[in-house]
């Protein structure tokens, strides 16, 4: 017999030494889901800490507001949530407790198995538990984002504005983040140290955000796409 090849066929040494790289880590939407998960996480944490500082108080209803005396949240209302719990404080500490998981989970677990549907239970007790009203519900959407780390993206040849799109996914995801950030604390810092409070602008951010989160997760996709 001749010799033996020193790795088996279509096996790279790394394979062969027992390190393995997991392809999903590397993704565009593995990391579009770790950014955004742990956006959505940040967000329901400062909303938790709001509650938590009112202290031992009951709410007045189940309609809460994370910071009702603070001017620097005047502009969005004092940051609306939702608790069916008794008491303020606790709301804040499951708030931030939940929310720190989804974070967690988005950043360090994203590729697992089951982390679309993680992620989605996650969601549920941020909304019930003072996590804020968008938080948890883009948490959904992006646990659903979440789905498609177990099925190959189609080898589908991309072209013309797809191609476009797949190519400038890192300049999307900015631009998104962005926009994220002008919508909080953007508006909220507009109002508080310059007076500026206009409805039309928050709804035309608003919608601006919204919009690039759709085209960041889009061209992840057909980021990945490109490189198979």
């Amino acid at each position: 017999m001749g010799p033996q090849p020193a790795h088996p066929v279509g096996a790279s040494p790394s394979s062969s030494l027992g390190v393995r790289k997991d392809p999903f880590m590397r993704s565009a939407r593995y990391q579009f889901v770790a950014i955004m998960g742990a956006w959505m996480g940040a967000a329901g944490i400062e909303h938790g800490v709001g509650e938590f500082l009112q202290g031992n108080i009951a709410p007045d209803g189940v309609m809460i507001q994370s910071w009702p005396q603070s001017a620097f949240f005047q502009s969005l209302n004092g940051e609306p949530a939702l608790t069916f719990l008794p008491n303020l404080r606790m709301t804040g500490l499951l708030a931030i407790g939940f929310s720190l998981l989804f974070a967690v989970w988005a950043i360090f677990f994203a590729q697992s198995k089951h982390n679309r549907w993680i992620l989605m239970l996650l969601a549920i007790p941020m909304l019930l538990f003072g996590g804020g009203i968008f938080p948890p519900i883009l948490g959904m959407l992006i646990g659903a984002a979440a789905s498609a780390f177990r099925s190959p993206v189609r080898q589908k040849s991309v072209g013309g504005f797809a191609r476009f799109l797949g190519l400038s996914w890192r300049w999307i995801l900015a631009a998104c983040c962005i926009s994220w950030l002008a919508l909080l604390p953007g508006i909220t810092v507009l109002n508080y140290y310059f007076g500026f409070d206009s409805v039309p602008f928050t709804l035309m951010i608003m919608s601006t955000a919204f919009l690039f989160l759709f085209l960041a997760y889009w061209s992840s996709i057909l980021h990945d796409r490109l490189k198979l």
